[in-house]
């Protein structure tokens, strides 16, 4: 099996077409798919289906296009030299929306200031386009609010906060004591978008206590939520850190509801097959250290 295998199977899974991959890869059509017929046979399972005339990976080929891109990526690093690669090369570090607005700048200041001629690229996503962009190996590490369950991603909490749920400064809520769950649904409810951790966590907490939930509003900017809360159109529950200014400058209140008062930690995360330079640990270095300075709990 050759790295050119890798690289042809890399862009038929990626393109589902063998068309396609040939294109791309200015390679004969017949050259593909006999390339792909001589792994099938190699590995002696089925990568993709045919099904008039188009291709479907299998469960199997997935499995394998993740090995493959770091085989692929390993390779190409080698082939570019690590001589001054902490120095003068690049890292990609994704972020979660929270952490990309109060925690990254921050680390990245940090790490840019011990390597000053290192190419940093930041990507901000939720947290499920993260996790697939770390298996992908389109970004080297992600810093992200939730615990992922993939068993090829390593996590390292760095940092912890929690949920806090906020409401205007004369909402009805904060003259009721002893606040439930249920007390929220008489009003709008204002969230982040699907697939954000946010999203993901409340709204499991809403199903887990049999509560059928429809949110007022669905935004990726925090601002827009917490200035509709003020406003008074609905209530929302978002991390500490993100209502922090706002509460402090009394804006908005925060109320104690027990089931939604989620203690969370923040992780670092990377594929398992990912190779640790001294610069990826001077990174860990650098969000540990931030995290036990800047506790919310």
């Amino acid at each position: 099996m050759t790295l050119r295998h890798l690289l042809i199977f890399i862009q038929v899974y990626e393109n589902q077409s063998i068309t396609k991959a040939a294109q791309k890869m200015h390679i004969a059509q017949p050259s593909i798919s006999l390339a792909i017929k001589e792994m099938e046979n190699y590995y002696s399972v089925q990568f993709f289906d045919r099904m008039n005339r188009k291709i479907f990976p299998t469960i199997a080929a997935k499995q394998f296009y993740e090995y493959a891109v770091h085989i692929i990526s390993l390779f190409s690093e080698m082939e570019k030299g690590i001589k001054n690669w902490e120095e003068e090369g690049m890292i990609r570090i994704g972020s979660s929306m929270t952490i990309g607005h109060y925690v990254l700048p921050h680390v990245v200041q940090l790490l840019k200031k011990k390597y000053p001629n290192l190419k940093i690229k930041m990507f901000v996503y939720n947290s499920e386009t993260l996790e697939k962009l770390i298996i992908e190996n389109k970004i080297d590490f992600a810093l992200v609010e939730t615990h992922l369950q993939n068993e090829n991603i390593i996590q390292i909490p760095f940092m912890s906060d929690y949920l806090s749920t906020i409401v205007c400064l004369n909402h009805p809520l904060l003259f009721k004591n002893d606040l439930q769950l249920a007390d929220l649904l008489d009003y709008p409810f204002l969230m982040r978008e699907q697939g954000s951790s946010v999203y993901n966590l409340v709204n499991s907490i809403f199903v887990s206590h049999q509560y059928s939930i429809e949110f007022a509003m669905e935004s990726s900017s925090t601002q827009a939520i917490v200035r509709s809360v003020e406003a008074g159109l609905g209530i929302s529950t978002l991390p500490f850190m993100l209502v922090k200014d706002a509460i402090e400058e009394k804006r908005v209140k925060e109320i104690f509801v027990s089931e939604l008062n989620i203690k969370r930690s923040y992780h670092i995360i990377y594929h398992k097959n990912k190779y640790l330079s001294s610069l990826s640990k001077d990174f860990f270095e650098i969000c540990l250290d931030y995290g036990k300075q800047h506790e919310f709990l």
